[in-house]
């Protein structure tokens, strides 16, 4: 007869306390807390604050003072003018010219163009405008420059004589030239036009002098540094 089998409960050895947590975690995976997603208008926050922060360390941008702009306007050299218009879209510009119209400066529906299509580029040179410019340009090289920049605007007006032009025909010439992206010297551009308005023998160029003299100083105090 065989002997009885001994079943007396034998306790294990005592686990570490490394263990013990492994084999909980093992047993008990619990998974770990999702980080929270920021706030779409926490985002937005931030990233006004960043490009605030990053416009204030950036130095001012310089622009014409209204005495550079009497200078120009009275026949100076003087390119920072034309930084009133650099840089802009039909956006930014549709604002400006949305404080010139609050100021009655310029009719309100001057931007009113008929669409067609101008004369042959030798049309425009042979304008007598364009032949008093090369005279007043003794340098070929600024003549050619400048004259060919003023072309610009001579064809978003459909060939209307610079001569003739008001200071709404600028500005409704300045706004296509924009909405095409055409890549424009606005210094070269507004200086040409300033020079055949102050070579005109009649009174409407220094009208339009006077008329751009207040739009520019305008301009001038709705743009930001």
């Amino acid at each position: 007869m065989s002997e009885p089998t001994d079943v007396t409960f034998k306790p294990e050895a005592p686990t570490s306390p490394e263990a013990a947590a492994t084999t909980l975690t093992e047993a008990d995976p619990r998974p770990a807390p999702a980080a929270a997603k920021p706030d779409k208008a926490e985002l937005a926050a931030k990233a006004a604050a960043a490009k605030a922060a990053k416009e204030a360390a950036a130095p001012p941008r310089p622009l014409p003072t209204p005495e550079d702009i009497a200078a120009w306007i009275h026949g100076d050299d003087v390119p920072l003018v034309a930084a009133l218009f650099e840089g802009l879209n039909v956006a930014k510009f549709d604002t400006l010219m949305l404080q010139v119209r609050k100021e009655e400066l310029v009719p309100q529906h001057w931007q009113a163009i008929t669409d067609h299509t101008p004369p042959d580029d030798l049309t425009f040179e042979r304008l007598p405008e364009v032949g008093r410019l090369r005279v007043r340009y003794k340098n070929q090289e600024l003549s050619r420059h400048r004259i060919g920049q003023l072309r610009y605007g001579w064809r978003e007006l459909g060939g209307r004589q610079p001569d003739r032009w008001t200071v709404a025909d600028l500005f409704a010439a300045m706004r296509r030239i924009y909405d095409k992206g055409h890549p424009v010297d606005w210094y070269a551009f507004l200086t040409a036009l300033r020079d055949t308005w102050r070579d005109h023998e009649l009174p409407h160029g220094k009208e339009q002098l006077e008329v751009l003299w207040a739009c520019l100083v305008q301009i001038r105090k709705s743009t930001k540094k």
